[in-house]
């Protein structure tokens, strides 16, 4: 196998080729970082509604079932009333970002088009779980963890083009396709969820989005602020791996345990609301 260190290297290098963000976005971050507490919501809308694209986007986004709306939010003024100016800003970041890869997730050994599912339905569990417990918390969440496996595409991308998909692939398939974290981390010397810290800075996301994802993997020393919402993406994360061959049992056992640490931790899930929220083909592993 090639050295970590080179591979590593033409990763990082890769990043300057990254789509960059529209001029709208870039507005927007502008506006909001040179404006501070002293930030005017008729400015905000102007800069979002003078691009239709990102406008129509938005609203469809904001009526998705993620949301939970009763009601049709028909502006984009009412949209951020309702979701709040950061929610929204990191919304269209995370819905543009997602749609600028040409995704062929195949150095993995998966279905593309398997993969596009398991990433809705990871978000459509995060909405549906946590929307009722904590609206607020939800809301910074979903965008989140619409990007959790962005850094799949991105080294699936990198790997074709660097002509190490079918190398990647060997070793996976002699590992029975399990733990392709192990892998990622012996191949790229960084996992794909770790990786998105990278990415985050990269498009200039919220701090707390860096924060969530740095603090993964040492959810327990997670500081206060983002507790919750790190155990949460920990969740998600275990139950929807994107594996070849995934240990189904395994994988909801050790969410289970997750929620039960988070309790010890201070973090207090609604038990019965999580259960109650769990897709069909988790439920059973329970009894």
């Amino acid at each position: 196998m090639e050295r970590i260190e080179n591979i590593n290297d033409k990763l990082i290098e890769s990043l300057e080729h990254l789509p960059p963000l529209p001029q709208t976005v870039q507005k927007l971050q502008s506006y909001m970082a040179t404006h501070g507490s002293d930030i005017d919501i008729n400015e905000i809308v102007r800069i979002i509604s003078d691009d239709p694209l990102i406008t129509a986007n938005l609203l469809h986004l904001a009526n998705s079932p993620f949301y939970g709306f009763s009601s049709e939010i028909k502006t984009v003024n009412q949209a951020l009333v309702l979701l709040g100016i950061n929610n929204v800003k990191n919304m269209i970041i995370a819905d543009y970002v997602k749609n600028s890869f040409k995704i062929d997730v195949s150095p993995y050994g998966l279905n593309t088009n398997d993969f596009l599912n398991l990433c809705h339905e990871q978000t459509e569990f995060i909405a549906s779980w946590i929307l009722e417990e904590d609206k607020k918390l939800c809301y910074t969440l979903i965008p989140i963890v619409m990007l959790l496996r962005l850094g799949i595409m991105v080294f699936s991308s990198f790997l074709i083009q660097n002509n190490l998909d079918k190398k990647f692939l060997l070793h996976l398939s002699k590992n029975n396709y399990y733990n392709i974290l192990a892998l990622e981390k012996e191949f790229f010397g960084v996992e794909h969820v770790a990786f998105l810290a990278t990415l985050f800075k990269r498009w200039n996301f919220d701090d707390i989005f860096i924060e969530c994802i740095s603090s993964m993997d040492y959810v327990r020393s997670a500081s206060a602020n983002i507790k919750k919402e790190t155990y949460a993406l920990c969740i998600v994360e275990t139950l929807f791996s994107p594996e070849v061959k995934k240990d189904y049992e395994f994988c909801v056992k050790r969410a289970y345990q997750i929620i039960k640490e988070a309790k010890i931790n201070g973090v207090d899930f609604n038990l019965e609301n999580f259960i109650a929220k769990l897709p069909h083909k988790f439920k059973k592993y329970l009894k």
